[in-house]
């Protein structure tokens, strides 16, 4: 009675097969299948030696598994990157049942919390309701050595709570060493994962305060962005989307130039729906300070107010689809790249332009309230409105004060900055806001005369309201 048996040291199993006479056909079956199932066990023990090692990867082509049907295929289809399916926890995102990196150290990284809620607006690990998923921007490229190493580093810095250490250095040498490389030929490195791998290390770039570097980056997606159209390569939506909120992102947190606007691509083109009209109006608040603001900037508060409109009235339960995400997503990006462009007209437009866009960024109630961009915004309207406190125009506009004030300080990032909007709220309150200060309802009547929603803004600024009347 043969006895197939796996090696002890790997955690084999027994395999009993029972043989009578060598020459039986039944018995030349069983000695195949006691061949065959060493041969399985031996993969099995390979697949997990290459596991523990980081080497569970290869390269298939489709054809491999289905000649058939690969032949149909579009011919950009036909290689994708497999891995076992025993390589990641169930747990992960199906992305990176995929994705060739070093597992053990990618796993390691997405069981800790704060990879898991890695949430910036360009790029979304778990969150499959974002235009900017890393499924639907990084199809293609999964084993690109520069878009691993980019997006490792990510997610190092990301549980490093922002920290510079070896690690972080580690990805970003390995990140940069490989985009030198392909920038070297632009021609042949305009591909969405070497796009990608540059958004990411842009985006760390912009939350360390670094606008020499990200602009760097940025003029490389410029150049590929021009090779593509001098080439005629077809980019996908996600990845334009992608390009325009780092750009967009970058400037706002460094003051770096931005490579690319709201009229760039043709998949971000927003206009007023003809057939509500009612919801583009300016808030009644606005009204009395709109010859202070400017007309472009008057605009672009009517369609802020139809964005909040919109958000108010959208049922939570209801299925989301991708067109009215991107229809969102066109509408906001329209009014944040016009605002960031407007002039500086006077201390009160500047501060009313900040907290314009900082409405805008809370009204997304998904992945953006989550991201750094709240509380950099929240940190500097705090700093425009102290350098204007003492300026006398606001005596006749106490009910643009107390929404400014109360939209920047439900929002600050941290307690230190939190603690400077409650100083500067209580400073003005036996003062210029002593008539609107008698109850939170009345305080409440003030604040829906600006851009308020009931459901993004109205649960954070009664908090700050109560932590500031005592």
């Amino acid at each position: 009675m043969p006895l197939v048996r796996d090696e002890p040291n790997l955690g084999g199993q027994f395999h009993f097969i029972s043989i009578q006479n060598p020459d039986d056909a039944k018995d030349r079956t069983a000695r195949r299948l006691a061949r065959s199932h060493a041969v399985a066990r031996s993969l099995e023990n390979k697949r997990k030696l290459q596991q523990k090692s980081g080497l569970n990867f290869r390269v298939v082509s489709l054809s491999d598994d289905n000649g058939r049907h690969a032949s149909k295929r579009p011919r950009s289809q036909t290689l994708q990157v497999v891995a076992s399916p025993r390589s990641v926890s169930a747990d992960a995102p199906s992305l990176f049942r995929m994705l060739a990196a070093e597992s053990p150290r990618l796993l390691a990284l997405l069981s800790q919390h704060q990879a898991q809620q890695t949430r910036e607006p360009v790029f979304s690990v778990s969150d499959e309701l974002v235009l900017q998923n890393f499924r639907s921007v990084l199809r293609k490229g999964l084993d690109d050595h520069a878009l691993v190493s980019a997006v490792m580093l990510t997610f190092a810095f990301t549980v490093g709570a922002g920290s510079v250490d070896m690690e972080y250095l580690g990805y970003q040498s390995e990140a940069l060493s490989s985009l030198r490389q392909r920038m070297s030929s632009p021609d042949r490195a305009i591909s969405e994962s070497t796009l990608g791998a540059i958004l990411l290390l842009a985006g760390i770039e912009a939350r360390l305060g670094m606008p020499h570097q990200v602009q760097l980056h940025m003029s490389a997606i410029q150049q590929l962005l021009d090779v593509c159209r001098t080439k005629g390569v077809y980019l996908s939506d996600g990845i334009k989307r992608a390009i325009f909120w780092q750009d967009l992102n970058s400037s706002v947190l460094t003051g770096s130039s931005r490579v690319v606007d709201h009229t760039t691509f043709s998949e971000l083109h927003w206009t007023r729906d003809a057939c509500s009209p009612d919801l583009f109006i300016l808030p009644s608040g606005f009204k009395a300070q709109s010859h202070l603001l400017g007309d472009e900037f008057v605009e672009v508060l009517k369609d802020l107010h139809a964005l909040q409109r919109i958000r108010d009235s959208a049922d939570p339960s209801s299925p989301k689809d991708m067109i009215s995400m991107a229809r969102i997503d066109n509408h906001q990006a329209f009014i944040q790249s016009r605002l960031v462009r407007l002039p500086i007209r006077s201390p009160i437009s500047e501060a009313c332009r900040v907290a314009a866009y900082l409405c805008s960024t809370m009204l997304r109630c998904k992945l953006w309230p989550a991201s750094t961009i709240p509380s950099h915004i929240s940190a500097r309207l705090l700093f425009k409105l102290k350098e204007c406190n003492d300026d006398p125009i606001w005596d006749d506009r106490p009910d643009l004060l107390a929404w400014l004030l109360h939209i920047g300080g439900a929002f600050a990032p941290t307690k230190t900055i939190r603690s400077n909007y409650v100083a500067l709220l209580r400073s003005n309150r036996s003062t210029r806001l002593r008539d609107l200060y008698t109850s939170w309802p009345e305080l409440l009547e003030t604040l829906k005369r600006f851009i308020w929603s009931e459901k993004a803004f109205a649960s954070p600024v009664k908090a700050f309201w109560e932590e500031s009347s005592f």
